[in-house]
């Protein structure tokens, strides 16, 4: 690793973004001229960047094989700074805080696409296969000042399943396991010097757990004693083709449908699981088209268009059924600028257009955002930079303008110390501002001011980092009861989060060791409360290693305690999860993987009244020509 990190050629920046941002895919000569591929990501300044600024994790193909996790919820969860909680297991509604910012802070892109509910805010990440994943870049703190709403705690692109070159060829595998839990996925994959291409299918079911045992308890009555099960079906095409050298296209779509059981939420004991039986089904499509052309040395640009919706709908015998249906589209404008060989010029242009359908009449069904934004990347010696400005355009709340700062110096060859700062903003979601009978059209959007400090070394044995940072988060929005009990949401209090993470990557005795840990203080203000559901204290290690035929490997996550409500009246006690893994490549074409999650059984809720998967075991057959 070196100082004064020169700007990429217009070309191979060009191709490289739209192998990140549309299809994952790199050309050959791409390929060629670049070292190392896993240090370059895209989400973070939204162009290619070789080790950027701002604290980031990326989860390659091989991390996600290698720790052969289920789904997406606990992939994540096992990176720095992310806290995950779910109400029930495998498939159920999943929450995600990245450094004690709430779910809805958090931007979510697939492909460059946005993918987040206009009703509630959130993003069904339960429903994502992990096998349609090629590459998923994180980036921690505020990105406002680049891609707008929704990234006051950062910034989560999932790059789907990429093609391969050379003749077309299947895969596929299958899997069993605990709880009567099937898995199989099927693909083909193939290309050649200018197209390359993926189709992949995956299906998932499994019997669950009961979420809410609780018949025991004479107070808490309102859980169905049955075990809440779950399916998914997934199918997913990305295609990219290199028109010429200079110009490149794309295209991805991912559909996914789910059906899932879950507890009824009424307060009448009912032991009769036939006579009251609940679900939901949810189908999210995802779907982007893209464009990347080199004009001249000195100007390229990139074109998407992209479109996500969810419909959603939820069904109980003898009651009338609830839908909802959001549909998000987006168009993208961006022109890069080679100022010199050390500096590039980012000028961008947003639309978004979100509509929401729903059981519900909504004041209010749709609302256009447009927005335009300006960043400069650039290095001088042993300095670097990035600084973004961005103004948005929102019909319902009028302007905003936020702002992105990042700098870094090199101490030496192998040692960088940064600085970050950052605005940002949420909007209102169509629940808080319509929703019949409750919505507050006076509410404000959140706002937010954040800094951070960090210190990255890349020695000869391995790569550390050190982060802290503080995130002030004002008119916070929570839904609670008036004096009239009427159940509304406001503006009513403000947040400040302070937090160190720490990472280390090393190899000993060929073992491959990986340790981070995040220290999070995320209070109320007004109260002092800690914010509910976040964890104070979160640590993962995992330790792989391959012994010619045989892989082994272990993972060790620790989550201190919490509080589930905002009164911190119920404190929720803190665990630790071992998980084991071994791997047998039977041929260069065959695998096959057996998996234990929670070895050590233990009996843990991070929401209360809801259980979480106890020991989980799975087998799994894998064929890869």
């Amino acid at each position: 690793m070196k100082p004064s990190t020169k700007a990429m050629p217009l070309r191979v920046c060009a191709r490289l973004t739209l192998a990140a941002l549309a299809t994952s895919t790199f050309s050959v000569s791409a390929f060629a001229e670049q070292e190392s591929l896993d240090a370059i990501t895209i989400t973070a300044n939204r162009m290619p960047t070789e080790n950027a600024l701002a604290p980031n994790t990326v989860i390659t193909r091989a991390d996600i094989d290698r720790l052969q996790i289920l789904d997406l919820p606990t992939l994540l969860s096992r990176t720095p700074g992310i806290d995950m909680v779910q109400n029930g297991g495998l498939g159920k509604g999943t929450s995600l805080y990245m450094r004690g910012t709430a779910s809805d802070h958090v931007l979510v892109l697939v492909d460059g696409v946005k993918w987040q509910s206009a009703t509630s805010g959130g993003t069904s990440l339960q429903d994502f296969p992990v096998e349609q994943i090629e590459r998923i870049e994180i980036v921690r703190g505020p990105r406002s000042g680049i891609y707008g709403s929704e990234a006051i705690g950062g910034v989560i692109q999932i790059f789907t399943k990429q093609g391969r070159s050379g003749e077309t060829k299947p895969y596929f595998s299958l899997a069993t396991g605990s709880k009567n839990t099937q898995k199989a996925t099927a693909g083909v994959s193939g290309g050649n010097e200018k197209t390359r291409y993926n189709l992949g299918y995956s299906y998932l079911t499994t019997n669950g757990i009961d979420a809410q045992d609780t018949l025991d308890d004479p107070v808490r009555t309102y859980a169905t004693p049955d075990h809440d099960g779950y399916r998914n079906s997934s199918l997913s095409l990305k295609v990219d083709h290199n028109v010429s050298d200079s110009w490149s296209v794309g295209a991805n779509i991912l559909r996914a449908n789910s059906y899932n059981e879950y507890d009824n939420g009424s307060f009448v004991r009912n032991t009769n699981i036939l006579q009251d039986p609940i679900h939901s089904k949810n189908i999210q499509q995802i779907l982007g088209v893209n464009s990347s052309l080199v004009i001249n040395d000195l100007w390229s640009m990139r074109f998407m268009l992209g479109e996500s919706w969810d419909r959603f709908q939820s069904v109980k015998v003898g009651v009338n059924e609830s839908k909802f249906n959001t549909r998000n589209r987006s168009a993208s404008w961006i022109n890069t600028l080679s100022l010199s060989e050390t500096q590039q010029l980012n000028i961008g242009f947003d639309y978004d257009h979100d509509r929401v359908e729903s059981s519900n009449e909504y004041a209010e069904k749709s609302r256009d955002n447009k927005a335009a934004f300006v960043s400069w990347q650039a290095s001088a010696g042993r300095h670097e930079w990035l600084l973004s400005v961005r103004h948005d355009d929102n019909e319902a709340f009028g302007h905003r303008n936020t702002g992105t700062a990042d700098y870094g110096y090199w101490l030496n060859d192998e040692l960088r110390i940064s600085l970050n700062a950052g605005t940002g903003f949420q909007t209102p979601t169509f629940n808080d501002l319509y929703w019949p009978g409750a919505g507050n059209l006076d509410i404000l959007p959140e706002k937010s001011k954040s800094y951070g400090v960090g210190l990255t070394g890349s020695p000869a044995w391995g790569k550390w980092a050190v982060n802290a940072y503080q995130n002030e988060v004002r008119d916070l929005i929570e839904w609670a009861a008036t004096p009239s009990g009427l159940f509304q949401p406001s503006n009513v209090s403000e947040a400040k989060i302070k937090g160190l993470e720490f990472e280390l990557n090393t190899t000993v005795a060929e073992w491959l060791l990986s340790f981070d840990a995040s220290f999070v203080k995320p209070e109320d203000e007004e109260t002092g409360n800690v914010l509910q559901r976040r964890a104070k204290r979160i640590a993962n290690f995992h330790a792989d290693r391959q012994w010619n035929k045989w892989s082994t490997g272990a993972s060790w996550k620790l989550r201190g305690e919490s509080y589930s409500d905002k009164d911190n009246d119920i404190k929720l006690s803190g665990f630790g999860l071992l998980d084991l893994r071994i791997a047998y490549d039977i041929d260069t074409d065959w695998k096959v993987r057996l998996t234990g999650q929670n070895m050590l059984n233990k009996d843990y809720q991070t929401i209360d009244r809801y259980y979480s998967w106890g020991r989980t075991v799975m087998l799994s057959v894998h064929y890869q020509p």
